[in-house]
């Protein structure tokens, strides 16, 4: 009985391949749903971490706008408190790590790189080297390696 209800050409064979197809469709589209979600949330995290990136480079700006005497200091008409410059170096350091986290493109290393120009002498000193930079991160060293080299 069952050959015969299941036989090619049968009501029952029919809708059972219909039936198969209707899953095989219900899969195909849940499937590119799921794709399309994360799709949509890479790019809004990519957003995201693009915006944490300029938030964290404000406050950078608003410190070197504050103390444009340590952001190049070079230009200083006097002597700089090493004090003050070294902690001013930190920060600047501790802010482009954390861009470099959030986003580590092109775009930005060309901008951190435009910012601790100014500061080579120090990144390229041998205390420099044999401290603090060993506290960056491995993106941020090789920036100040290209930096610190150039010339």
């Amino acid at each position: 009985m069952l050959t015969v209800l299941l036989a090619p050409g049968s009501l029952n064979h029919t809708a059972n391949n219909i039936k198969g197809f209707a899953i095989a469709i219900g899969i195909a589209i849940a499937v590119g749903f799921v794709w399309m979600w994360w799709v949509h949330r890479q790019r809004e995290r990519n957003q995201e971490l693009g915006s944490r990136a300029y938030a964290v480079w404000d406050g950078w700006l608003r410190l070197a706008l504050a103390h444009p005497d340590l952001a190049d200091p070079g230009r200083a008409g006097g002597a700089v408190d090493s004090v003050r410059y070294e902690t001013f170096l930190a920060t600047l350091l501790v802010t482009a790590d954390q861009v470099l986290l959030f986003e580590d493109s092109a775009r930005w290393r060309a901008t951190i790189a435009r910012h601790l120009e100014p500061h080579r002498a120090r990144l390229a000193s041998e205390e420099f080297k044999a401290t603090t930079l060993k506290e960056c991160s491995p993106a941020l060293q090789r920036l100040i390696a290209s930096i610190a080299g150039a010339r």
